[in-house]
């Protein structure tokens, strides 16, 4: 049974038909009596774990006979569950009847953790409630300001263990949780260590010397035994405090001379907005804590190395005697209303994070900011005001993480480049333009997250010295080319795309966890032959998506005709987009024998002599076809041809020759035998032609030939070309029943009816704008002609040629 995590109701998911059957089977064995509640909170905390729910029943079955041997009566099943739901809270499921199997899973589990330090960090993750979220990097942090580890990335794999061992609970979205039954077991061995003290577990007579202490609010949920207010008591010489949300108790700042770390839980269901990252609005309110609870903090808490949790609206400013923490390593400010930081913030010089996020009114930094030399993490995430960096963070030269996820800014300082150390880059969802070549500098840099940059186009060609690059997010950017030289990141492993990005790069295909690289092009990959041949290609990769499952080649490389290594090793994609000088038979039979093509780009150098006939054999899944050539009537089709043929498109350059001769035989195309066709493009250079093809005689000739094919097709045809209003010819049949209903042609207009002047409205299409080609444009980067030829020259040289073709046939 596999629970899902639900954001809404916070709590496990799982599926109730399962959890009915399963109570259906085990009920008349338990005998757990009638009125048994299925949403009861006893169930809920199985979390959809077969081994709890067995357990639960067990622990039900022995209550409910201990209750009728010895009262003689009937008991509700509901009331056995809230027995069993009380026991296990007071006294956790070790000292439950019943879950002896459960407790012994769970122990096997914990005892074979291969490190203490799994363990420890393990057990600090059951002072959270019940079904709390928990975000990677925060627990992370708190991981090592506890001292469990020293590296950052020690921890991360540490929860990544727990996570991959069942005993954290990943959510899908990069966040975790505990399984409630888990939590409950770690809660009471923490108890019997003596690991974390709970305000909710401190009596009268409680006589243990507390190093690390939670104040918690969990006095009714967890049914604790009789507790007395011994706060006030309390020797406050403690090492680490946490403070969750709703906590009654006045915390008395003023004594914690000797805490190391306080941790100000006073609002964890931000943990699910940041998962979801939206955007805190301005008049948002968030009572946490005041200006007067930092003064005390930044007054009493000399000693204090790790300070967690500076949150609410009621938070204007961080005064300036934040100075005097001048053991500060790690400052936490988040959802106030501060418009600046103090300029002493530059004298906490042992700060290694600072984290400002979500600050929808802070709006620049101090130039100060650059005095911090031991300063490792600087996250200003979700703080929308901010829109730009001061040149002083140049001088952070031990700065590893920058996160500026959801701000303002509009551009990075060229001085970034002169963070030597950094490793993570978040400059998503920004309103940056471009990229500077200084991007190129960040000889360390392993994650840079350039995500849902809209106005970003394009990626500068210095990022190839990125050689520690590991992962690049490009997703929801307006990036449609990736530069070739982004192939040599030899320690890529993630490589995030968006649709708009058509190719990638042959080069960089070779990334083995490049997500959308077709399986053929991966085995190619593996062939060292191969690889050498190909080492002349211009080639791009057009990934695996929605509409194209096998992902499709671009050759940019002009060939004689097609290659035998498409058929040998890529007869299997979707898509191909070629430049060939000629297409004779042998090159129709490599096209027809690969099963899975669906768009087809035929690009044609050479004017042929004769029209290149396709037959009903083969192509039987092409529903796109795009024929560019100086002159559209290069192809012809037959019948059965080409059955799912939707979009038949060409696009041409400049031709100077004139219509073919009415002596020549019929110039039709035929695509009356395309049965599912929907729409013809004709494309051609506004360059040489301003937009419209009339311009040149045989262009024009063609167009209307087809147009008229177009009007006498049985389907409905949307017919496009580049200069010209779009038009629409409706199906046949519709024709048929239009004229049957009285319709006439009156001076050759179609519209007009017998007895009534009625204007039917005709459908309009926005222009085409992709109608401008060129012949390099859409294929990729082609090998520039090189020669004396100017390009006026070349133009002259091709009408000539085209002349003389039409001439000799």
């Amino acid at each position: 049974m596999n629970p899902i995590w639900s954001s809404e109701k916070e709590r496990w998911l799982y599926g109730f038909y399962m959890v009915d059957l399963l109570a259906a089977r085990m009920k008349p064995d338990m005998m757990v009596g009638q009125g048994f509640d299925s949403d009861h909170p006893i169930v809920r905390m199985c979390g959809g774990v077969p081994l709890a729910l067995l357990c639960m029943y067990s622990a039900m079955a022995m209550v409910l006979r201990e209750q009728q041997e010895q009262l003689g009566v009937h008991v509700k099943a509901r009331d056995v569950q809230d027995i069993i739901e009380k026991q296990v809270k007071q006294s956790g499921i070790q000292n439950t009847p019943g879950f002896e199997p459960l407790v012994e899973s769970l122990k096997l589990g914990y005892d074979d953790l291969p490190h203490h330090m799994l363990k420890t960090c393990l057990l600090y993750c059951s002072i959270y409630p019940e079904n709390y979220t928990f975000a990677m990097n925060d627990l992370v942090m708190r991981w090592v300001a506890e001292g469990f580890t020293y590296k950052v990335d020690v921890a991360k794999y540490y929860l990544e263990e727990l996570g991959n061992r069942g005993l954290m609970l990943r959510d899908g979205h990069g966040d975790y949780h505990m399984n409630p039954m888990m939590r409950n077991f770690l809660r009471w061995k923490s108890r019997e260590d003596n690991f974390i003290t709970c305000s909710s577990d401190i009596t009268l007579l409680y006589a243990c010397h507390i190093h690390w202490l939670c104040i918690d609010d969990y006095l009714i949920d967890d049914g604790a035994v009789e507790v007395v207010d011994t706060l006030l008591e309390l020797d406050w010489s403690i090492r680490s405090l946490v403070v969750f949300e709703g906590a009654k108790r006045c915390v008395p700042f003023e004594k914690l001379e000797r805490v190391r770390v306080l941790d100000l839980q006073y609002h964890h269901n931000h943990l699910e907005l940041e998962r979801s990252r939206r955007r805190y609005s301005e008049d948002f309110v968030f009572e946490a804590l005041g200006n007067q609870h930092v003064k005390d903090i930044c007054g009493g808490l000399l000693r204090v190395r790790h300070l967690f949790g500076l949150e609410g609206t009621g938070i204007s400013e961080i005064p300036p005697e934040i100075a005097r923490l001048q053991h500060l390593e790690t400052l936490q400010v988040r959802f106030t209303w501060i418009t600046e930081l103090p300029c002493e913030i530059g004298d906490l010089q042992e700060l290694k994070s600072l984290v400002v996020s979500r600050n929808n009114k802070l709006a620049k930094l101090p130039k100060e900011i650059g005095d911090l030399q031991h300063l490792e993490t600087l996250d200003l995430c979700f703080s929308s005001r901010i829109k730009e960096l001061p040149r002083e963070i140049m001088n952070l030269q031990n700065l590893e993480n920058l996160n500026l996820y959801d701000t303002m800014l509009k551009e990075l300082p060229r001085e970034i480049g002169k963070l030597q150390h950094l490793k993570t880059l978040e400059v998503g969802m920004t309103s940056i333009r471009r990229l500077g070549s200084e991007i190129g500098d960040l000889q360390q840099l392993e994650t840079l997250d350039l995500s849902y940059n809209r106005r970003l186009t394009q990626l500068p060609r210095e990022m190839w010295k990125l050689q520690n690059l590991k992962r690049l997010l490009l997703d929801g950017t307006h990036v449609a080319k990736i530069p070739r030289e982004m192939g040599g990141l030899k320690k890529l492993e993630i490589l995030e795309l968006d649709a708009t990005i058509g190719a990638l790069p042959w080069e960089a295909s070779q990334l083995s966890k490049s997500e959308g690289v077709p399986e053929c092009v991966r085995q190619a990959w593996k062939n060292s032959d191969l690889v050498s041949e190909l080492a002349g290609e211009i080639l791009s990769i057009q990934p695996v998506g929605m509409y194209n499952c096998n992902g499709g080649l671009v050759v940019g490389t002009k060939h004689m005709q097609i290659p035998r290594w498409i058929k040998d090793h890529f007869n299997d994609i979707g898509s191909l987009d070629i430049r060939t000088c000629k297409l004779e038979e042998q090159d129709l039979k490599i096209l027809r024998e690969m099963p899975s093509l669906r768009n087809l780009k035929l690009r044609l150098e050479v004017v042929p002599r004769e029209p290149i006939a396709i037959s009903g054999e083969g192509l039987s899944r092409l529903w796109e076809l795009v024929v560019d050539c100086r002159m559209p009537r290069v192809v012809t089709f037959q019948e059965g041809a080409t059955p799912l043929l939707q979009s038949l498109s060409f696009e041409f350059q400049f031709f100077g020759g004139p219509p073919p001769p009415a002596n020549k035989g019929d110039p039709q195309l035929g695509i009356k035998h395309l049965g599912s066709l929907e729409c013809v493009k004709f494309s051609c250079n506004e360059k040489w032609y301003g937009g419209a093809a009339e311009t040149s005689p045989c262009m024009s000739a063609m167009i209307d030939v087809v147009r008229k094919e177009a009007q006498e097709h049985p389907n409905k045809i949307r017919f496009h070309v580049t200069g010209r209003e779009n038009e629409e010819f409706p199906a046949i049949e519709e024709s048929a029943q239009a004229s049957s209903s009285g319709t006439s042609e009156i001076d050759g207009t179609p519209n007009s009816r017998t007895g009534e002047i009625q204007e039917e409205e005709e459908e309009t299409f926005p222009a085409n704008e992709s109608g401008k080609v060129s012949g390099s444009g859409t294929t990729g980067e082609i090998q520039e002609r090189k020669g004396f030829f100017s390009f006026l020259d070349e133009y002259l040289l091709l009408r000539l040629v085209d002349w003389l073709v039409i001439s000799s046939s």
